[in-house]
Protein backbone atom coordinates (compact mmCIF):
# COMPACT_ATOMS: atom_id res chain seq x y z
CA UNK A 1 0.00 0.00 0.00
CA UNK A 2 1.47 3.32 -1.08
CA UNK A 3 1.52 6.25 1.36
CA UNK A 4 -0.99 9.05 0.77
CA UNK A 5 1.46 11.70 1.97
CA UNK A 6 5.08 12.23 1.06
CA UNK A 7 7.94 14.37 2.29
CA UNK A 8 9.87 16.42 -0.28
CA UNK A 9 12.63 19.00 -0.32
CA UNK A 10 12.65 21.99 -2.67
CA UNK A 11 16.11 23.39 -3.27
CA UNK A 12 17.26 26.70 -4.74
CA UNK A 13 20.81 27.98 -4.32
CA UNK A 14 21.58 27.84 -0.57
CA UNK A 15 17.98 27.37 0.57
CA UNK A 16 16.10 24.15 1.14
CA UNK A 17 12.38 24.03 1.93
CA UNK A 18 10.75 20.98 3.48
CA UNK A 19 7.14 20.06 2.73
CA UNK A 20 4.76 17.25 3.57
CA UNK A 21 2.25 16.89 0.73
CA UNK A 22 -0.44 14.54 -0.47
CA UNK A 23 0.42 12.51 -3.54
CA UNK A 24 -2.70 13.96 -5.16
CA UNK A 25 -1.47 17.58 -4.76
CA UNK A 26 -0.69 19.38 -7.99
CA UNK A 27 2.81 20.65 -8.73
CA UNK A 28 1.33 24.15 -8.83
CA UNK A 29 0.48 23.84 -5.12
CA UNK A 30 4.20 23.66 -4.33
CA UNK A 31 4.75 26.89 -6.25
CA UNK A 32 1.94 28.53 -4.30
CA UNK A 33 3.65 27.59 -1.04
CA UNK A 34 6.90 29.14 -2.30
CA UNK A 35 5.34 32.50 -3.18
CA UNK A 36 5.62 33.47 0.48
CA UNK A 37 9.40 33.25 0.15
CA UNK A 38 9.91 34.45 -3.42
CA UNK A 39 8.03 37.38 -4.90
CA UNK A 40 7.58 35.67 -8.26
CA UNK A 41 4.47 34.90 -10.24
CA UNK A 42 3.74 31.20 -10.72
CA UNK A 43 4.66 31.25 -14.46
CA UNK A 44 8.07 32.65 -13.45
CA UNK A 45 8.88 29.53 -11.39
CA UNK A 46 9.91 26.13 -12.70
CA UNK A 47 10.23 22.95 -10.67
CA UNK A 48 12.51 20.11 -11.79
CA UNK A 49 12.86 16.54 -10.65
CA UNK A 50 16.32 15.69 -11.90
CA UNK A 51 16.48 17.08 -15.45
CA UNK A 52 12.73 16.81 -16.00
CA UNK A 53 10.51 19.90 -15.86
CA UNK A 54 7.41 19.14 -13.80
CA UNK A 55 3.97 19.93 -15.22
CA UNK A 56 2.06 22.42 -13.03
CA UNK A 57 -1.33 20.77 -13.61
CA UNK A 58 -0.19 17.20 -12.93
CA UNK A 59 -0.18 15.75 -9.45
CA UNK A 60 2.83 14.43 -7.58
CA UNK A 61 1.94 10.79 -8.22
CA UNK A 62 1.52 11.33 -11.98
CA UNK A 63 4.91 13.04 -12.13
CA UNK A 64 6.52 10.15 -10.20
CA UNK A 65 7.60 12.38 -7.31
CA UNK A 66 8.47 9.91 -4.56
CA UNK A 67 8.94 10.25 -0.84
CA UNK A 68 12.16 12.10 0.07
CA UNK A 69 12.55 13.57 -3.45
CA UNK A 70 14.62 16.67 -4.02
CA UNK A 71 12.96 19.14 -6.38
CA UNK A 72 14.95 22.04 -7.80
CA UNK A 73 13.38 25.50 -8.12
CA UNK A 74 14.49 27.79 -10.92
CA UNK A 75 13.26 31.36 -11.31
CA UNK A 76 12.96 33.57 -14.36
CA UNK A 77 15.40 36.48 -14.18
CA UNK A 78 14.49 40.06 -15.07
CA UNK A 79 16.25 39.47 -18.39
CA UNK A 80 13.53 36.84 -19.04
CA UNK A 81 16.15 34.08 -19.02
CA UNK A 82 15.91 31.15 -16.61
CA UNK A 83 18.42 30.48 -13.88
CA UNK A 84 20.94 27.71 -14.53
Amino acid sequence: MEPTSIYIRVKRENRIFFFVLKITDQIESIKRKLTGYYKQDLPDMRLYLGDRLLDDKANLQDQTVRNDSIIVLKLRKQTLEWEE
